[in-house]
């Protein structure tokens, strides 16, 4: 999300925590008033990175829209069954995931050892693991070297008579919610090509995108997903909030798979 001034968006803000991350940067845990709705918060370098409800009543909610709408992916294939996030942050979209399908299985990888650490003090992340067991994984490292490590485990594969076992490497979904600076075409296209080796013959794609719609600012974000279209059979792009400004950076998520996607 984008970077701006915490106290304009956050009322009543109380830090409970930071720390200096040569990873990622200053991190702070803090909880205020959002939306009306009393939450605890994951700030990276003052921008919202993650944050859940102190108190719920029923079912877990997501607290950013974007991420409601990385559940289309379960419109999209009703056959999902293991997922890989790219970016755990508070692990809200896990948490989230594994309550509403406890059998499915799903790996989160995240860059940052002190951001993990944090989640599983104060985002119930701990809570989470226990709970999950087998179902959840989350791995300390770059979500790029984690996809060329996998690939490379897939030609390993591909040289034996153990199928099965590469079946089960790869995801029925990848979800990318971390930071993606924009790249040349040449190596976007490898790394959607990444993406690909990596799932599943009808697997999805997803990235959460802050861009905009209209624009001087849209015309490279849109080159962008071009080139993921000449790899991917079906690609397409779902603005978070349709009240936004379309000409002001926003959520959106980007979609793309080999698989036509049943609307």
């Amino acid at each position: 999300m984008d970077t701006f001034d915490i106290d304009d968006i956050i009322d009543e803000r109380k830090t409970l925590y930071t720390t200096d991350d040569p990873q990622t940067g200053r991190i702070e845990v803090c909880e205020g008033y959002y939306d009306d709705e009393y939450m605890r918060f994951l700030l990276v370098d003052g921008s919202m990175q993650s944050a859940e409800l102190i108190k719920r009543d029923g079912e877990l909610e997501l607290p950013f829209d974007y991420m409601e709408s990385f559940n289309w992916i379960f419109r999209l294939n009703k056959h999902i069954r293991r997922t890989l996030l790219i970016g755990g942050g508070g692990f809200a979209y896990p948490k989230y995931y594994l309550e509403k399908f406890p059998n499915r299985y799903i790996d989160a990888i995240e860059i940052s050892q002190t951001v993990i650490d944090v989640a599983r003090k104060y985002f119930g992340l701990n809570e989470l693991e226990e709970r999950a067991g087998e179902h959840l994984r989350v791995i300390v490292g770059d979500g790029n070297a984690y996809l060329i490590d996998l690939a490379l485990k897939l030609r390993s594969c591909e040289n034996m008579s153990g199928t099965s076992e590469k079946e089960t490497l790869k995801y029925d979904v990848i979800l990318n919610d971390a930071f993606v600076g924009h790249k040349s075409s040449s190596l976007l296209k490898k790394s959607a090509e990444l993406i690909k080796t990596c799932l599943n013959e009808d697997g999805i794609y997803a990235a959460n995108l802050v861009i905009p719609l209209k624009g001087p600012g849209s015309e490279q974000p849109r080159k962008d997903m071009d080139v993921f279209a000449e790899v991917f059979n079906y690609t397409f792009l779902l603005p978070c909030d349709d009240e936004l400004n379309p000409y002001a950076p926003q959520n959106c998520v980007f979609f793309a798979s080999d698989a036509p996607f049943d609307m």
